[in-house]
C-alpha cells in the first residue's frame, strides 16, 4: 500500500521508535476512517512529534562522534531521498535536525535552504542563505539567495546580490540576466539594456544578453528594436534557437509567415534536430499548405519525440496528400497500437486503402468506427460505395454472388438505420443495379423513396432515366414535367424531354421545340448544345451536328455521351480516326462495366467499317 507523502512524518517517527512495524499496520488500518482535515492535523501532529524525537536524538549523538557520523549519514540519505521523491516536507525537518548535528558543512545548509524553498518557506529559508552567502562567497549559493529575495520582495537586495556576483565573476551570464530582468520588473528599462549591453561586451560570443535585450524591448513596444537585437544574437551565437524562435514568433503575428519559414529552415541547415525550431517550421508550412516541404521536417521531428501522437497523425495526413500511402499507413497503423479505438485513426486507414483501392481492407477498418462516432455515417456510406463496386466487378466476372449479397445486406441494415439518409442509400443501391444493367431494380430502388422530403430535382432526374431505360416513357415524361410545372424556366427538365424523344425517334419537330426552348433559358449549357447536335444528327445534317457537339465538348470535355456521339459523327463522316480517338476517351470515363461494353462493342464496329484503301487509317 502506497500512501500519500503527506502521511510520511507518521512513518519518520517509526525510523526512530521501537515497535514500529506494530504502529505502522495499526495505522494504515485506520487511515481510511478519518476526513482529509483530520488527516492534515494528524499529519502536523506527526510531524511535531518527529522533529522532537529528532532534537532529543541529535543533543544524545552530540556525546559520540561515532554516533554523530552514523545519525549525520542516515538523516542525509533520508533527507537526499525525500527531496528526490518531491517530500519536501519530511526533508526540511531531517535537514533542519542534520544542520544542528553538523553545523558547519556548507553542503548540508544549502539542502536545508533548498528543502525550505520546496515547502514555501523562504524567509527561513533567506535566513540560511545569507550566514552561508555571507561565509563563502559561493556564486551558486548567492543567486539562489537574490531569487529568495525577489520571491520576498526585496528587489534592492536581490540586485545588490547579482552585482557582487558579477563584481567578483564578469562573465556570470546567470547573475547578468536576473539582474536585467530585476531592473525591467522596477521599470529602469534602460539600465537593464545597459547591463546587459555591458555584459556582452565582456563576453562577445554569447547571444544571450542581446536575446534578453529583445525581449525588453518586446515589453516596451519596440518591435524593430526586439528584432534587430534577436538577429544580433544569432550573428554572435549561430545556435541560439530562442532568439530564431522569437524572430519567427514576431514574423508569424505580422503573417509574413514566408518570411518566418526562410529564418527556420536557414537555422535547421546547421541546427538540424533543434526541436523548438523544426515545430514551429512544420506549424508555419502547414499553415501555408507546404505540404511537399514540411515532410521532411516533419519526420525528423518524429524520429526526436516518437510518443508525440498529434505530430505523427499530421504526419500520416501529410503522405496521405501525397500520395505516400504505404507511409501513411505505417504512421497510422503505429498511432493504432498506441490508441487501437481511435475512430479517427479507424477512418484515415480506411480512406487510404479505399484511395489505393483495396477495398476489402478499406472495409474492414471502416466496419470498426462505432456508432457513437461522428465519422460513422460517412464510413457507412463509403462501405456501400465499395461494396457495390466488389459486386459489380464480381458480377461481370461471373464469380458468384458473394459480394452482391454483402452490399444488399449492408445497404438494407443502413435504410433501416438511418432513417434521414435513406435516399443517398437508396441511390448507391440503385447505382448498383443499373451497374450491373438491371434497370428494374434501380428504379424499384429509388421509387422506395421518391416521397420523401429530400428526394430532390436530381433525384428525379436520375428516376426518369431509369424510366428511359425500361421504356417506361409516360412516367419518364410525367416526373419530368412536374418538376416543370413548378420550375418553368428548368433548361434542363426542357433539354431531358427534347432528348428523350430524340432517342426514341418520335416527335422529331416537338423534340427540336423542347431543346430550342432550353437553349433560350441556358444558351452556354454543354448538354443543351449536345442534344441541338443530336438532333441535327438525326435529320442528317452531319456539319450542323459536328459544329454543337465540338462546341458542347468544350463545356463539358469528359461527359461519355457527348464524346460517343462525337465519335458516332465522326464514323457517318468516314472519320474513322477521329472516332476512335473519341470512344477511347470515353472510355477513360466511364462509370459501369455495361457502358465499357458498349463502347467496346463500338470500338469493334469501327474497326470493321474501315477500308483497307481509306487515307485516315494508321
Amino acid at each position: 500500500m502506497k500512501l500519500h507523502p503527506s502521511f510520511i512524518p507518521f512513518f519518520l517517527i517509526c525510523l526512530f521508535a521501537v515497535g514500529c512495524a506494530h504502529q505502522e499496520t495499526t495505522r494504515k488500518a485506520e487511515l481510511t476512517d478519518f476526513t482529509p482535515e483530520q488527516l492534515e492535523e494528524l499529519n502536523r501532529e506527526a510531524l511535531v512529534i518527529a522533529s522532537k524525537r529528532l532534537e532529543e536524538m541529535v543533543i544524545q549523538a552530540k556525546a559520540n562522534q561515532s554516533t554523530v557520523n552514523y545519525l549525520a549519514t542516515d538523516l542525509f540519505l533520508k533527507g537526499n531521498m525525500s527531496l528526490i521523491e518531491g517530500d519536501y516536507t519530511t526533508a526540511s525537518v531531517l535537514f533542519k535536525h542534520l544542520v544542528t548535528l553538523v553545523p558547519d558543512d556548507e553542503f548540508l545548509q544549502k539542502k536545508f535552504a533548498i528543502s525550505l524553498i520546496r515547502v514555501g518557506d523562504l524567509e527561513a529559508s533567506m535566513v540560511v542563505l545569507e550566514k552561508l552567502y555571507k561565509k563563502s562567497k559561493e556564486e551558486k549559493v548567492g543567486l539562489i539567495l537574490a531569487g529568495v529575495y525577489t520571491g520576498v520582495d526585496k528587489e534592492e537586495e536581490a540586485k545588490k546580490v547579482y552585482r557582487q556576483i558579477l563584481a567578483a565573476n564578469p562573465k556570470n551570464e546567470d547573475a547578468c540576466v536576473f539582474l536585467s530582468k530585476a531592473l525591467a520588473m522596477s521599470k529602469e528599462n534602460d539600465k537593464a539594456i545597459a547591463q546587459l549591453k555591458a555584459c556582452s561586451d565582456k563576453d562577445k560570443k554569447n547571444g544571450m544578453y542581446d536575446y534578453y535585450a529583445g525581449k525588453i524591448y518586446l515589453e516596451m513596444g519596440q518591435v524593430a528594436r526586439a528584432m534587430k537585437s534577436f538577429e544580433q544574437a544569432n550573428v554572435r551565437q549561430p545556435d541560439l534557437g530562442q532568439a530564431v524562435s522569437a524572430q519567427g514568433i514576431i514574423l508569424e503575428e505580422r503573417e509574413q509567415h514566408d518570411a518566418a519559414i526562410t529564418i527556420y529552415k536557414k537555422y535547421l541547415e546547421k541546427q538540424p534536430y533543434d526541436t523548438g525550431i523544426l515545430t514551429r517550421v512544420v506549424q508555419s508550412l502547414f499553415l501555408k499548405e507546404r505540404f511537399d516541404e514540411v515532410i521532411p521536417y516533419a519526420e525528423r521531428l518524429s524520429d526526436i519525440e516518437p510518443e508525440n501522437l498529434n505530430l505523427k497523425v499530421k504526419l500520416g495526413i501529410l503522405y496521405t496528400d501525397s500520395k505516400k500511402y504505404p507511409e501513411a499507413i505505417s504512421v497510422f497503423k503505429d498511432l493504432l497500437v498506441s490508441a487501437p479505438n481511435s475512430d479517427k485513426i479507424l477512418y484515415y486507414l480506411g480512406a487510404i486503402h479505399q484511395e489505393m483501392n483495396e477495398y476489402q481492407a478499406s472495409i474492414e477498418y471502416f466496419n470498426q468506427i462505432p456508432s457513437e462516432s461522428g465519422l460513422y455515417t460517412d464510413s457507412s456510406v463509403q462501405m456501400a460505395n465499395m461494396l457495390s463496386t466488389l459486386a459489380q466487378n464480381e458480377f461481370h466476372k461471373e464469380q458468384g454472388t458473394t459480394w452482391k449479397e454483402k452490399f444488399v445486406k449492408h445497404v438494407n441494415q443502413k435504410l433501416a438505420e438511418f432513417k434521414d439518409m435513406r435516399i443517398e442509400f437508396s441511390v448507391i443501391k440503385s447505382g448498383f443495379y443499373e451497374g450491373i444493367g438491371q434497370y428494374k431494380d434501380a428504379m424499384e430502388a429509388m421509387m422506395v423513396v421518391q416521397d420523401e422530403k429530400n428526394f430532390s430535382t436530381q433525384h428525379k432526374y436520375y428516376l426518369a432515366n431509369l424510366y428511359e431505360k425500361e421504356k417506361r416513357f409516360e412516367e419518364s415524361t410525367a416526373l419530368i414535367m412536374s418538376i416543370i410545372e413548378k420550375e418553368p424556366k428548368n433548361a434542363h427538365a426542357w433539354n431531358f424531354l427534347g432528348y428523350s424523344l430524340l432517342v426514341r425517334g418520335e416527335q422529331m419537330d416537338k423534340a427540336f421545340e423542347y431543346i430550342q426552348t432550353a437553349l433560350k433559358i441556358s444558351p452556354n449549357d454543354g448538354y443543351i448544345r449536345d442534344s441541338l447536335g443530336w438532333y441535327y444528327f438525326k435529320k442528317g445534317e452531319y456539319g450542323k451536328a459536328l459544329a454543337e457537339l465540338e462546341m458542347a465538348f468544350k463545356k463539358v470535355p469528359e461527359d461519355v455521351e457527348i464524346l460517343k456521339h462525337l465519335a458516332t459523327v465522326h464514323k457517318k463522316m468516314k472519320d474513322f480516326s477521329r472516332a476512335k480517338s473519341f470512344l477511347e476517351s470515353a472510355l477513360k470515363h466511364v462509370r459501369y462495366q455495361t457502358e465499357r461494353n458498349e463502347i467496346m462493342s463500338q470500338m469493334e464496329e469501327l474497326e470493321g467499317d474501315r477500308l483497307p484503301a481509306s487515307g485516315k487509317l494508321d
